[in-house]
């Protein structure tokens, strides 16, 4: 059994430029064999789509534009009546919390990271999760639209309701600039090739009841809308501690000098100008580090570089990420953000990054929260978040995670 598409973790393999995570909710008293039933008509459109049929267009096909679509599953689906599987310990262990009902609240016990005061129901907890990845923004919307043509055709037509609803959506984008919202390089520092399939598939347990997952991941999604406005009023150079990056050139910060952050020395190389240019490959992952302002910043609190990375204690998860920018009622009529979208053996990994002290722990960002004001203020803030099951490909069921409902 093998992953999942849209997991893009080979050698040289590049996710698309264009994402859409969507989620589709069971109807009241649905049971398992009719959302499955329901899931196997869109799985069939969803392929369909990856070879450029459109159902509504036979004999005419579209650009696929190196679409994949992939299937992951929340809590809710395991609790579904007739459902055939248990819910898989890490998805119990591994979750966030709900926003308060007022709004805002810890997403985990011990985390600085907090809902939006604005968000008082998590719109990413439904039963099914399909991460959309393609070239283009037309191919992923398209997915979106075909789902729910596909559903909104399965209405029942004596109750007016289909066993499975299209919920919320969320778009993305990937920039080719290698930087975020708050302008410094993102993403640069993730896995080796030769580390990923460790840290993402998930490993036998000796539970034969868990075997049918060993092959599969689990995806971890947070929405994070970053205060810009916040951001800009913080000076350059404190900037960079929190991040742990030079603003320009992106390379690693490794002390405090008198004069300001020193970065690490011989980058960028002679005839570049940032560490995501070739020749800078070295620099890319930061250095351990002894300045103790320095081992606070974001970049080294997100990643202590501890070996093996197929541990799960070394917490290492595999990223993609993509940015959003959607219209706001609010000031500054708009909101910026980065979809996070992670890959790991356990979201156990993702739980312990955002909670232990040495880690995240209670810093928003980055920093110290007990000294640095900016250390603690609200600079991120969640939408949306959840985790999911992504189950391996098995050639002998009709969709991934078939054997959840029939």
């Amino acid at each position: 059994m093998t992953l999942q598409e849209g997991v893009y973790h080979a050698p040289g393999a590049r996710p698309g430029r264009a994402l859409v995570l969507f989620f589709l909710q069971a109807a009241p008293g649905a049971d398992a064999a009719t959302v499955g039933a329901a899931l196997q008509r869109l799985w069939n459109v969803w392929r369909g789509l990856v070879r450029g049929a459109v159902v509504d267009l036979p004999g005419h096909p579209v650009p696929a534009d190196a679409l994949t679509v992939l299937l992951g599953y929340g809590q809710k689906a395991f609790t579904l009546p007739g459902a055939r599987r248990a819910v898989p310990a890490a998805l119990l262990t591994g979750s966030f919390r709900s926003p308060q009902p007022m709004g805002g609240g810890r997403v985990v016990v011990g985390s600085g990271l907090s809902y939006s005061p604005e968000v008082r129901q998590n719109p990413a907890t439904e039963e099914i999760a399909v991460q959309v990845v393609a070239e283009t923004q037309l191919a992923v919307n398209r997915v979106v639209v075909e789902t729910w043509k596909a559903t909104h055709d399965g209405t029942d037509p004596a109750t007016g309701v289909a066993p499975l609803t299209l919920t919320a959506f969320y778009q993305g984008f990937q920039r080719a600039d290698g930087r975020s919202w708050i302008d410094f390089h993102d993403g640069v520092s993730n896995l080796r090739s030769e580390e990923r399939a460790g840290v993402i598939t998930i490993k036998p347990t000796g539970d034969d009841e868990q075997d049918w997952l060993v092959g599969g991941t689990y995806l971890a999604f947070l929405r994070l809308s970053v205060d810009l406005a916040r951001w800009r009023g913080i000076d350059r150079a404190a900037q960079e501690l929190l991040v742990g990056r030079d603003k320009l050139t992106g390379a690693p910060i490794t002390a405090v000098g008198a004069d300001g952050p020193v970065t690490v020395a011989g980058c960028p190389v002679a005839g570049t100008t940032e560490v995501i240019e070739p020749g800078n490959e070295a620099f890319r992952e930061p250095p351990d580090v002894t300045d103790p302002v320095v081992d606070l910043s974001h970049v080294q609190r997100a990643n202590h570089h501890a070996r093996p990375a197929s541990d799960a204690s070394s917490l290492r998860i595999f990223r993609q990420g993509y940015e959003f920018l959607e219209p706001h009622g609010a000031a500054p009529g708009f909101r910026a953000g980065l979809n996070f979208v992670s890959f790991q053996d356990t979201p156990d990994r993702v739980v312990r990054i955002l909670r232990q002290p040495t880690w995240l722990g209670r810093t928003n960002f980055g920093g110290d929260p007990d000294v640095d004001p900016a250390a603690a203020a609200a600079l991120l803030s969640v939408q949306a978040g959840g985790t999911y099951v992504v189950p391996p490909v098995d050639p002998v069921e009709p969709f991934p995670g078939a054997g959840i409902f029939a």
